[in-house]
Protein backbone atom coordinates (compact mmCIF):
# COMPACT_ATOMS: atom_id res chain seq x y z
CA UNK A 1 0.00 0.00 0.00
CA UNK A 2 2.59 2.57 0.92
CA UNK A 3 4.33 1.53 -2.23
CA UNK A 4 2.11 2.04 -4.35
CA UNK A 5 1.24 5.62 -2.98
CA UNK A 6 4.69 6.87 -3.42
CA UNK A 7 4.67 6.16 -6.90
CA UNK A 8 1.55 7.97 -7.78
CA UNK A 9 2.94 10.92 -5.83
CA UNK A 10 6.36 10.55 -7.68
CA UNK A 11 3.91 10.82 -10.88
CA UNK A 12 2.07 13.99 -9.44
CA UNK A 13 5.62 15.68 -8.71
CA UNK A 14 6.75 15.14 -12.19
CA UNK A 15 3.44 16.47 -13.76
CA UNK A 16 4.31 19.74 -11.68
CA UNK A 17 7.93 19.91 -12.83
CA UNK A 18 7.45 19.15 -16.64
CA UNK A 19 8.79 21.89 -18.11
CA UNK A 20 6.40 24.01 -20.80
CA UNK A 21 7.97 23.32 -23.90
CA UNK A 22 7.56 26.84 -25.72
CA UNK A 23 9.38 28.08 -22.17
CA UNK A 24 12.31 26.16 -23.98
CA UNK A 25 12.17 26.73 -26.96
CA UNK A 26 12.21 30.50 -26.56
CA UNK A 27 15.92 32.26 -26.16
CA UNK A 28 15.99 35.14 -23.92
CA UNK A 29 16.72 38.52 -25.28
CA UNK A 30 19.43 40.91 -24.10
CA UNK A 31 17.79 43.85 -22.19
CA UNK A 32 19.41 46.80 -20.04
CA UNK A 33 20.70 45.94 -17.20
CA UNK A 34 21.53 42.73 -18.08
CA UNK A 35 24.94 41.01 -17.26
CA UNK A 36 26.65 39.87 -20.39
CA UNK A 37 29.50 36.70 -19.77
CA UNK A 38 32.12 36.83 -22.38
CA UNK A 39 34.66 34.22 -22.90
CA UNK A 40 38.21 35.99 -24.57
CA UNK A 41 40.55 33.79 -25.63
CA UNK A 42 44.00 35.67 -27.11
CA UNK A 43 47.73 36.36 -25.99
CA UNK A 44 48.03 39.31 -27.64
CA UNK A 45 45.96 41.54 -25.15
CA UNK A 46 46.04 42.64 -21.89
CA UNK A 47 43.41 43.32 -19.12
CA UNK A 48 43.75 47.47 -19.57
CA UNK A 49 43.00 46.71 -23.41
CA UNK A 50 40.29 44.46 -22.89
CA UNK A 51 38.75 47.36 -20.84
CA UNK A 52 39.39 50.13 -23.19
CA UNK A 53 37.70 47.15 -25.65
CA UNK A 54 34.72 47.39 -23.57
CA UNK A 55 34.41 51.27 -22.86
CA UNK A 56 30.88 51.21 -23.96
CA UNK A 57 29.61 48.57 -21.34
CA UNK A 58 29.36 49.11 -17.46
CA UNK A 59 32.31 46.19 -16.67
CA UNK A 60 31.07 44.23 -13.77
CA UNK A 61 34.24 41.68 -13.57
CA UNK A 62 36.76 40.18 -15.55
CA UNK A 63 38.82 36.68 -14.11
CA UNK A 64 42.17 35.91 -15.85
CA UNK A 65 41.91 32.03 -17.03
CA UNK A 66 45.26 31.76 -17.87
CA UNK A 67 44.88 31.45 -21.49
CA UNK A 68 41.45 33.34 -21.87
CA UNK A 69 39.55 36.10 -20.09
CA UNK A 70 35.82 36.14 -18.72
CA UNK A 71 34.72 39.50 -18.82
CA UNK A 72 31.04 39.92 -17.21
CA UNK A 73 29.70 43.39 -18.74
CA UNK A 74 26.10 45.38 -18.77
CA UNK A 75 25.13 48.64 -20.84
CA UNK A 76 22.14 50.99 -19.80
CA UNK A 77 21.87 52.33 -23.01
CA UNK A 78 19.95 50.36 -25.53
CA UNK A 79 21.46 49.58 -29.40
CA UNK A 80 23.91 47.56 -30.96
CA UNK A 81 27.10 47.60 -29.66
CA UNK A 82 30.91 46.52 -32.11
CA UNK A 83 33.22 45.30 -30.14
CA UNK A 84 36.37 45.00 -32.36
CA UNK A 85 39.07 42.37 -31.18
CA UNK A 86 41.35 41.41 -32.84
CA UNK A 87 40.15 40.55 -36.40
CA UNK A 88 36.74 39.59 -35.11
CA UNK A 89 33.92 41.98 -34.59
CA UNK A 90 31.49 41.11 -31.04
CA UNK A 91 28.22 42.76 -31.66
CA UNK A 92 25.77 43.06 -29.18
CA UNK A 93 22.20 44.50 -29.44
CA UNK A 94 20.78 46.04 -26.26
CA UNK A 95 16.78 46.31 -26.15
CA UNK A 96 14.32 48.09 -24.08
CA UNK A 97 11.75 46.78 -22.60
CA UNK A 98 9.94 50.01 -23.54
CA UNK A 99 10.28 48.53 -27.15
CA UNK A 100 8.50 45.53 -26.71
CA UNK A 101 5.37 47.64 -26.33
CA UNK A 102 3.87 47.75 -29.84
CA UNK A 103 1.36 50.55 -29.03
CA UNK A 104 1.53 53.89 -31.02
CA UNK A 105 -1.39 55.00 -29.25
CA UNK A 106 -3.00 56.21 -26.32
CA UNK A 107 -3.46 54.17 -23.23
CA UNK A 108 -6.89 53.35 -22.40
CA UNK A 109 -7.26 51.94 -18.90
CA UNK A 110 -10.53 48.79 -19.14
CA UNK A 111 -11.52 48.18 -15.80
CA UNK A 112 -13.59 45.05 -16.86
CA UNK A 113 -12.90 42.01 -15.16
CA UNK A 114 -10.45 40.23 -17.28
CA UNK A 115 -11.07 35.89 -16.80
CA UNK A 116 -7.84 34.14 -15.47
CA UNK A 117 -5.96 32.05 -18.15
CA UNK A 118 -5.73 28.86 -17.34
CA UNK A 119 -2.10 26.52 -16.69
CA UNK A 120 -2.01 23.22 -18.72
CA UNK A 121 0.10 21.86 -16.21
CA UNK A 122 -1.86 22.87 -13.49
CA UNK A 123 -4.86 21.54 -15.16
CA UNK A 124 -2.87 17.87 -15.70
CA UNK A 125 -1.84 17.89 -11.88
CA UNK A 126 -5.52 18.76 -10.94
CA UNK A 127 -6.66 15.70 -13.01
CA UNK A 128 -3.60 13.46 -11.44
CA UNK A 129 -4.45 14.76 -8.26
CA UNK A 130 -7.74 13.74 -8.46
CA UNK A 131 -6.95 10.41 -9.89
CA UNK A 132 -4.36 9.57 -7.16
CA UNK A 133 -7.72 10.36 -4.25
CA UNK A 134 -9.53 7.90 -6.18
CA UNK A 135 -7.42 5.62 -6.53
CA UNK A 136 -6.33 5.73 -2.87
CA UNK A 137 -10.09 5.89 -1.89
CA UNK A 138 -11.15 2.58 -3.53
CA UNK A 139 -7.53 0.36 -2.25
CA UNK A 140 -8.30 2.02 1.26
CA UNK A 141 -12.49 0.95 1.09
CA UNK A 142 -11.11 -2.60 -0.19
CA UNK A 143 -8.40 -2.95 2.70
CA UNK A 144 -11.35 -1.88 5.14
CA UNK A 145 -13.99 -4.29 3.99
CA UNK A 146 -11.48 -7.47 3.75
CA UNK A 147 -10.37 -6.40 7.67
CA UNK A 148 -14.46 -6.37 8.75
CA UNK A 149 -14.97 -9.49 6.96
CA UNK A 150 -12.02 -10.79 8.51
CA UNK A 151 -12.75 -9.84 11.98
CA UNK A 152 -16.23 -11.11 11.74
CA UNK A 153 -15.52 -14.74 10.35
CA UNK A 154 -14.87 -16.94 13.26
CA UNK A 155 -11.60 -18.40 14.52
CA UNK A 156 -12.78 -22.11 12.39
CA UNK A 157 -14.01 -20.02 9.88
CA UNK A 158 -10.81 -18.55 9.51
CA UNK A 159 -8.73 -21.66 10.04
CA UNK A 160 -11.01 -23.46 7.49
CA UNK A 161 -10.56 -20.72 4.95
CA UNK A 162 -6.81 -20.49 5.20
CA UNK A 163 -6.01 -23.60 5.47
CA UNK A 164 -7.55 -24.63 1.83
CA UNK A 165 -6.09 -21.43 0.11
CA UNK A 166 -2.64 -22.81 0.37
CA UNK A 167 -0.96 -24.25 -2.57
CA UNK A 168 -0.59 -28.29 -2.21
CA UNK A 169 2.63 -28.88 -4.39
CA UNK A 170 4.00 -25.66 -2.03
CA UNK A 171 7.36 -27.01 -0.38
CA UNK A 172 6.41 -25.15 2.69
CA UNK A 173 2.61 -25.86 2.46
CA UNK A 174 2.98 -28.32 6.27
CA UNK A 175 4.64 -25.01 7.95
CA UNK A 176 1.88 -23.08 6.78
CA UNK A 177 -0.54 -25.68 7.99
CA UNK A 178 1.16 -25.91 11.29
CA UNK A 179 1.10 -21.65 11.62
CA UNK A 180 -2.31 -22.36 10.57
CA UNK A 181 -3.65 -24.18 13.26
CA UNK A 182 -1.52 -22.08 15.94
CA UNK A 183 -3.49 -19.03 15.01
CA UNK A 184 -6.69 -21.60 15.44
CA UNK A 185 -5.53 -22.47 19.49
CA UNK A 186 -4.59 -18.77 19.56
CA UNK A 187 -7.59 -16.89 18.70
CA UNK A 188 -10.19 -19.78 20.49
CA UNK A 189 -7.79 -20.02 24.12
CA UNK A 190 -6.54 -16.34 24.28
CA UNK A 191 -2.37 -18.01 24.47
CA UNK A 192 0.39 -17.57 22.66
CA UNK A 193 1.84 -20.36 20.77
CA UNK A 194 3.49 -19.09 17.62
CA UNK A 195 7.02 -19.56 17.50
CA UNK A 196 6.68 -22.54 20.19
CA UNK A 197 7.88 -26.34 18.42
CA UNK A 198 5.42 -28.97 18.96
CA UNK A 199 6.62 -30.68 22.40
CA UNK A 200 5.93 -26.50 23.54
CA UNK A 201 2.56 -26.46 22.25
CA UNK A 202 1.52 -30.06 23.33
CA UNK A 203 2.60 -28.59 26.79
CA UNK A 204 0.56 -25.57 26.70
CA UNK A 205 -2.60 -27.13 25.28
CA UNK A 206 -2.41 -30.35 27.40
CA UNK A 207 -4.30 -28.64 30.29
CA UNK A 208 -7.20 -27.87 27.99
CA UNK A 209 -10.53 -29.49 28.62
CA UNK A 210 -11.90 -29.83 25.52
CA UNK A 211 -8.30 -30.81 24.36
CA UNK A 212 -7.16 -33.64 25.93
CA UNK A 213 -9.43 -36.58 24.83
CA UNK A 214 -7.88 -35.67 21.52
CA UNK A 215 -4.55 -34.92 22.63
CA UNK A 216 -3.57 -37.83 21.47
CA UNK A 217 -4.55 -37.42 17.88
CA UNK A 218 -3.12 -33.80 18.06
CA UNK A 219 0.37 -35.22 19.13
CA UNK A 220 0.65 -37.89 16.37
CA UNK A 221 -0.43 -35.24 13.52
CA UNK A 222 2.34 -32.65 14.71
CA UNK A 223 4.52 -36.02 14.86
CA UNK A 224 3.40 -36.87 11.36
CA UNK A 225 4.22 -33.50 10.18
CA UNK A 226 7.68 -32.46 11.67
CA UNK A 227 8.67 -36.09 10.52
CA UNK A 228 7.99 -34.83 6.32
CA UNK A 229 9.37 -31.46 7.51
CA UNK A 230 12.81 -32.24 8.55
CA UNK A 231 13.56 -35.24 7.27
CA UNK A 232 14.26 -34.22 3.84
CA UNK A 233 11.61 -37.28 2.86
CA UNK A 234 9.75 -36.39 0.06
CA UNK A 235 6.30 -35.52 0.31
CA UNK A 236 3.58 -35.94 -2.41
CA UNK A 237 0.52 -33.89 -2.99
CA UNK A 238 -1.77 -36.84 -2.09
CA UNK A 239 0.25 -37.12 1.59
CA UNK A 240 -0.44 -33.20 2.10
CA UNK A 241 -4.14 -33.81 1.15
CA UNK A 242 -4.15 -36.53 4.02
CA UNK A 243 -2.76 -34.25 6.70
CA UNK A 244 -4.82 -30.95 5.97
CA UNK A 245 -8.62 -34.03 6.15
CA UNK A 246 -7.01 -34.87 9.34
CA UNK A 247 -6.29 -31.60 10.61
CA UNK A 248 -9.54 -30.57 9.61
CA UNK A 249 -11.34 -33.54 11.13
CA UNK A 250 -8.98 -32.66 14.51
CA UNK A 251 -9.99 -29.19 14.54
CA UNK A 252 -14.28 -30.60 13.57
CA UNK A 253 -13.80 -32.55 16.62
CA UNK A 254 -12.15 -29.50 18.97
CA UNK A 255 -15.36 -27.10 18.07
CA UNK A 256 -17.74 -30.42 19.21
CA UNK A 257 -16.27 -30.42 22.18
CA UNK A 258 -16.09 -26.46 23.10
CA UNK A 259 -20.33 -26.76 22.20
CA UNK A 260 -20.56 -29.84 24.98
CA UNK A 261 -18.66 -27.70 27.42
CA UNK A 262 -20.59 -24.67 27.28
Amino acid sequence: MKKIRIILMLILIALFLIPSVGAMENKRSIFIGDIIELKVTSQNITVDELKNRFEEFDIVDIKDDGNSFLISVRSFEPGEKIVQIGDKEVAVNIKSTLDQIDRNDIFEGDLSVKKARGSIGFTYALYALTFIFLVTGIINLFIFFKRKKRVLLSPYQLFINKSKSFSLDSDDYLVKLTESFKEYIENTNSCLIKGKTSLELINEISDMPYIKPILHEITQWLNKSDIFKFSGVAVSIEDHKELLEKLIYIVDKIENAKEVET
